[in-house]
């Protein structure tokens, strides 16, 4: 299993671990620079000093051992130096060890020294009283080598201890930071169990699009289930009445027939009725959730219209549009929507049905229209208002309408009622883009 603060405390380990070798490395490097350029300056000051030390004699120049440091008398002290003119001389400190002589200035590399020592080497050529005098000193670097190694370690010790701390800050800011996602996991739990209808917004910046978008699903979801409790009162509604003339010519014929040929009648319409019962039951706690497939205008459209057209086969229902491919909506409520429309369209047509459709930038625009009676204008916005049934009150369109106005307004669309060219009802509808 992925885990955010294993990605993070394994990066935060790569940087630290670049960053203590680079910054450790190179603080010993650049102190190692920093020791041998003021050593470079002792050992310019030494060969003065050896230079001073050249004193006029008989046969030239000779080097007077007693203007010259002790320590170069003392064997192995870590101080050396050989002087070449007419003669050659040596410290004592040498003992019988060699020293690289020639060249101008510090030698690149250290030269090995009498019992291990490690020689930085200064070289320089002098003219004194028309002599041409050479003198190169040396200087043990063997204890300051020591000293950076005993510093890599304390850096890479300290370094150690650095990261194991950094670590742990880190989990313990990660736990800190994550606290308003595990907030947010317990208000989405009582969500579900009906304790609250949203997420506190009142949360860091970064968390914040996170739970407005889900809040926006959140009302969205509330929505499909206040349109699944409408669908299922308007079910009821459909098939209710029906129900109610059965059983009453039911009852009519009781006083004919006798109570053995009314009882399996009497029992089927119970059953329907309790099985209509535990549907809308159904529908009204759980509304069944779409699948997200799209319409189809392929093979959807020609399906739902060909349905229609064998319930009404007296009408022509056209279809006017050439273009094809499908709509960015469910197609569950796509079919519902066009179903509704066309059917109300149907039972109200003398001859004949339109349908035209086209997108563009607006979104979807659909027509439909029909050659019957249509409704008159004082009456069109009390047809699409829930709870006004204008089927039980008047001849005309009534209950499909309302359900198309519920799915119009899901969509955040627009339904507008019109008189049709064609003498009937128009039926515009606007259902803006959908990614």
């Amino acid at each position: 299993m992925n885990s955010i603060g294993r990605r993070l405390g394994s990066g935060l380990l790569l940087i630290m671990l670049f960053s203590i070798l680079l910054i450790g490395q190179g603080s010993v490097w650049l102190y190692d620079r920093a020791q041998r350029a003021y050593l470079t300056t002792l050992l310019q000051s030494q060969t003065d000093g050896l230079l001073a030390a050249m004193t006029p004699g008989t046969n030239g120049l000779y080097l007077d051992m007693d203007k010259v440091d002790p320590d170069y008398r003392r064997a192995y002290s870590g101080r050396y130096f050989v002087v070449q003119g007419r003669e050659r001389w040596r410290s004592r400190s040498l003992w019988d060890q060699r020293l690289p002589i020639g060249g101008d200035g510090l030698h690149a590399d250290l030269a090995p020294g009498p019992k291990g020592q490690q020689l930085l080497v200064w070289s320089s050529e002098y003219s004194k009283r028309g002599e041409q005098i050479e003198i190169t000193v040396a200087l043990d670097y063997q204890p300051l080598l020591s000293e950076f190694q005993r510093a890599r370690w304390w850096l890479w010790g300290l370094g150690a201890a650095v990261i194991v701390f950094a670590l742990l800050l880190q989990q313990w800011l990660l736990h800190r930071s994550l606290r308003p996602l595990r907030q947010a996991q317990r208000e989405l739990a009582e969500w579900r169990a009906g304790k609250r209808l949203e997420l506190n917004e009142a949360v860091p910046l970064e968390l914040q699009p996170l739970v407005v978008e889900i809040n926006r699903l959140g009302q969205q979801v509330e929505q499909v289930l206040q349109r699944g409790r409408s669908a299922a009162g308007d079910l009821g509604h459909a098939l209710k009445t029906p129900l109610a003339v059965l059983e009453s010519n039911l009852e009519n014929l009781s006083a004919v027939l006798s109570a053995e040929q009314t009882q399996p009648m009497a029992e089927q319409l119970a059953a329907i009725h309790r099985q209509l019962e535990r549907t809308l039951q159904r529908a009204r706690l759980a509304p069944e959730q779409s699948r997200g497939e799209r319409f189809s205008t392929e093979t959807d459209l020609p399906a739902l219209v060909s349905t229609l057209q064998s319930l009404f086969p007296h009408l022509e229902i056209n279809i006017q549009s050439a273009r094809a491919g499908d709509w960015p909506y469910d197609r569950e409520d796509m079919t519902e929507l066009l179903g509704n429309l066309i059917d109300n369209g149907c039972k109200w047509a003398t001859s004949k049905v339109n349908l035209a459709w086209r997108s563009d930038a607006a979104g979807l625009q659909l027509c439909i229209e029909d050659d019957g009676p249509g409704i008159p204008e004082n009456e069109r916005e009390e047809v699409l208002a829930r709870g006004k049934r204008l089927d039980q009150q008047m001849q005309g369109h009534g209950l499909g309408l309302g359900i198309v106005a519920d799915l119009v307004a899901a969509y955040e669309g627009q339904l507008v009622l019109a008189e049709s060219a064609m003498g009937g009802l128009k039926v515009s509808v606007l259902l803006p883009l959908r990614a």
